[in-house]
């Protein structure tokens, strides 16, 4: 077994759900008749997590980093497409930390805003989220700083497990789970939550939703384990890593039952239905688990399905 199937259980999840509630937002849920959104009539349960602190899940992640690591004088650094650098800079901020946040070109302006907003010092370099990692792990070697990795760390995926407890309170009779994955934090946080020591007995089908155009756990799990995935589409910055982390990938072979792909038409329609139908705004990526559902390629008959609406960072919607 590895390390990272030690180290991300429920027990853990639920320990770590101790040090960040009074650091996060409860979420809220919204019950509905699937028929809503244009799917069959039946139950639908959202998990509104674009509502938590900074726009996406990823604050969850970021308190879990600082609160559960020793810190150092010269504080954290992180790389990002754009949510999860918001996140670092908001829990850096609220914990006095001092922080810096490497993101790539194609970081959209509304997420590249927030970071500032927060108060981290930014860097914007490389025109992909691989080549911002590698200028933050250089920079971090030099500076003696603490990474704070987007998802590919125990305590991120530990914080992005916080909402499945989180969501089980509220909605114990959920059979299916769906999230969004890119480089694999939050479906990994949400599966050990689901599926290892203490979970209830009952099975959840656990499944996970990327981009045709970005999709790292499809071709992980066709190789066997991590490997290089094209890096493109509509969600390239917050769902196109170059690949699966190295420790997110064990969790999700072992506990996630089905991987669907969604292309940008499908973000785009999802999106639309949202606004149109939810009055909801959600960013491309973080409506990428409703989509593989709207699309038909999560089978939901007999189930009770929950999807995660991970994150609202766009200026998509434009006020007059």
């Amino acid at each position: 077994m590895t390390a990272a199937l030690d180290g991300v259980t429920r027990d853990r999840i639920a320990a770590t759900w101790d040090a960040v509630r009074p650091r996060v937002r409860r979420t809220p849920v919204l019950r509905l008749d699937a028929a809503d959104l244009g799917l069959p009539a039946g139950p639908l349960v959202l998990k509104l997590e674009h509502l938590q602190h900074t726009g996406s899940f990823k604050a969850r992640g970021a308190f879990a980093n600082l609160l559960l690591r020793d810190v150092p004088p010269a504080g954290v650094v992180a790389a990002s497409g754009g949510n999860h650098g918001a996140a670092v800079a908001f829990a850096a901020r609220a914990l006095g930390v001092p922080a810096t946040v490497f993101v790539p070109t194609v970081s959209p302006p509304a997420k590249v805003a927030r970071i500032r907003e927060y108060g981290a010092r930014l860097v914007v370099t490389g025109d992909v989220y691989g080549e911002a990692l590698a200028a933050s792990r250089e920079w971090a070697r030099h500076r003696r700083a603490v990474e704070v990795p987007a998802f590919d760390q125990p305590e991120t995926m530990l914080g992005a497990g916080t909402l499945a407890l989180e969501l089980q309170e509220q909605a114990p009779d959920v059979t299916l789970v769906a999230t969004a994955v890119g480089g694999g934090g939050l479906l990994g946080g949400v599966a050990a939550a689901y599926r290892t020591g203490g979970a209830p007995r009952a099975r959840v089908h656990v499944v996970g939703a990327e981009p045709d155009a970005a999709p790292t756990l499809t071709r992980a799990l066709a190789a066997g384990g991590p490997v290089d995935a094209p890096t493109g589409g509509l969600a390239v910055d917050s769902l196109a890593p170059t690949r699966i982390g190295v420790l997110t990938y064990p969790v999700l072979a072992a506990h996630v039952d089905q991987v669907a792909l969604v292309d940008d038409g499908d973000l785009r329609r999802t999106q639309r239905i949202l606004w149109e139908r939810l009055r909801l705004v959600v960013e491309p990526g973080g409506c990428a688990a409703l989509a593989a559902l709207l699309a038909g390629r999560v089978p939901t008959g007999g189930e009770v399905p929950a999807v995660v609406l991970s994150g609202a960072n766009t200026d998509a919607v434009r006020w007059t």
